[in-house]
């Protein structure tokens, strides 16, 4: 293979990503102009490159609207991924804990580049409750869990985040540089983050780290719901659970407090 297919072979890898990153939880169906029109690419070329797509079964098309969505392939991938995740098997015990004591939805996210992603939910039984699908992307800076990620990174990725304007979701969305590095220390401090109305309007979040063997913050353990039901009382009640619940997902990753290290080495 010579250098020229070698790169057009990865201009075309580099289409068909931006192509699947399109599509999303309130974009599940796509058609070849508005994905063009997105992209600022030709019809044609879209065209070709949903098609290849579309047979090798990454995408799946409807054949009434000719729209196209994520096809059967990506479950496969998906459960190769979360097979590989092992604080997600650690984390389930601890999941099924909190969410009997609270009756709240309870979540685990992974920390995945500059985001969070959501890898595990136990949903709320009562009606009104907090919903976020599997696989869903969240911010760092906003949110409970986020914060409680972002707080515990590494300096570098801080700055990373706090490059760009941070993204407004809600009217009480920390979108001051200042002031949220304000909050990232108030969360060392406690070891815990709180989020009241960051992400959605209507509801309250609990969450705290989990690191792994080498002392990396790699995700966190978050409980949320409405705010007329899990208020200010029913947050600090539960926060000194949902940290230890944290730290039992963290010792099994084999995870050692510095604290509790240094105890080890006097004794």
């Amino acid at each position: 293979m010579g250098p020229e297919t070698a790169s057009g072979e990865i201009r075309s890898l580099v289409k068909a990503l931006a192509i699947l990153d399109c599509f999303n939880v309130d974009h599940p169906q796509l058609g070849v102009r508005e994905i063009a029109r997105q992209l600022n690419m030709s019809t044609s070329t879209v065209g070709r490159v949903l098609a290849t797509l579309h047979s090798a079964g990454v995408l799946s098309q409807d054949s009434t609207t000719r729209l196209y969505r994520i096809g059967s392939k990506v479950l496969s991938w998906s459960a190769v991924y979360m097979h590989g995740l092992d604080v997600r098997e650690k984390a389930r015990p601890m999941l099924e804990e909190l969410h009997q004591l609270t009756q709240e939805t309870v979540n685990l996210y992974i920390l995945d580049g500059t985001e969070r992603v959501c890898v595990e939910r136990l949903e709320s039984s009562q009606r009104v409750r907090v919903i976020v699908q599997i696989g869903e992307r969240m911010p760092l800076h906003a949110g409970s869990a986020g914060k409680a990620i972002l707080a515990f990174a590494p300096a570098k990725l801080v700055e990373r985040i706090l490059e760009k304007p941070l993204e407004r979701m809600t009217d009480n969305t920390i979108t001051s540089p200042k002031r949220l590095l304000e909050e990232l220390r108030s969360v060392r401090n406690c070891g815990y983050a709180v989020s009241r109305a960051e992400r959605f309007t209507d509801a309250m979040g609990l969450a705290a780290p989990i690191f792994d063997a080498a002392g990396n913050v790699t995700a966190a353990l978050n409980v949320s719901g409405p705010l007329v039901r899990f208020t200010d009382a029913e947050v600090a009640k539960y926060a000194p659970k949902v940290v230890q619940l944290a730290n039992q997902v963290s010792q099994s990753l084999g995870y050692i407090d510095p604290h509790e290290l240094s105890k080890r080495s006097e004794g």
